[in-house]
């Protein structure tokens, strides 16, 4: 039976653009809420996005749709260039995307080539300012459009509906909030919800609503000066002391009071 893909929730967590190189990363089928782009600069690498495979080779581009279930494995072995693109950013093409989006495979070597100076930027000058870098994701972007035809947006199944449940738990995680409420919301019997919720994250449905409230509480904190644990506890949404330190401590080995002074 094939493995169902895993939620990959760093980069939405960062909500940024994120670029950097990589090789030979043999990485399995994941999910976020960013849109990706990967430069073959050498060797050869098997990917597969939304159940598609194919190989890529030098100066070809892998796009990843915002949602869409990608892995990797090189063949043998390969280097590329990553862009990931936060939902902060990727709104900007929401509407663009929404119906059609763009092929997973950009096969035009030679025209890909003009935009490799952009990519190389990025990677190299890590500190540019957040305008100069959605300049760069604009030209990149808005050249590919212009240049590739575009494709029907086909999300993975049950994709949609748990993105939308990760969005309801990230403005609603200060409420009570249970599988019973959340399948409802959803529509679906909570039985079936909760087995859908786990294949997708990895995770119990009420293990990751407290696991946003724990990271929240420690953003939180740091934020604060002399943060009181039991009002911030109550705040982001446990019902009590102790559900929250039996999930904190699932994630971290030191007290709150050294968590929230690390920074870190």
């Amino acid at each position: 039976m094939k493995n169902l893909p895993y939620y990959e929730p760093q980069h939405d967590k960062a909500d940024r653009v994120e670029f950097f190189k990589s090789r030979n990363s043999n990485t399995p089928a994941h999910f976020h809420r960013c849109i990706e782009l990967l430069y073959i600069t050498e060797g050869t690498v098997d990917c597969e996005v939304n159940g598609v495979g194919f190989r890529c080779t030098k100066d070809e581009i892998v796009f990843v749709h915002k949602c869409g279930i990608h892995a990797l494995s090189p063949a043998p072995e390969y280097t590329n260039f990553v862009i990931i693109i936060g939902p902060r950013y990727s709104d900007d093409f929401a509407g663009i995307f929404q119906t059609e989006t763009l092929p997973a495979k950009l096969s035009d070597a030679s025209f890909n080539r003009t935009l490799l100076p952009h990519f190389a930027a990025l990677n190299k000058q890590k500190n540019l300012p957040a305008l100069v870098q959605k300049g760069y994701i604009d030209i990149i972007i808005g050249s590919l459009l212009d240049h590739y035809a575009r494709v029907p947006a086909t999300p993975a199944p049950n994709i949609g509906t748990i993105v939308s449940a990760l969005n309801y738990i990230d403005d609603h995680y200060r409420e009570p909030l249970s599988l019973e409420m959340l399948s409802s919301v959803f529509g679906y019997n909570k039985y079936y919800f909760s087995r859908l919720f786990n294949s997708y994250i990895g995770e119990s449905l009420n293990g990751y609503i407290n696991a946003v409230r724990v990271r929240n509480l420690i953003s939180e904190a740091r934020r604060t000066e002399n943060p009181n644990l039991s009002d911030l506890v109550f705040a982001n949404g446990f019902d009590s002391m102790t559900t929250f330190y039996r999930n904190f401590a699932k994630y971290y080995d030191k007290p709150p009071t050294e968590v929230f002074r690390s920074k870190q």
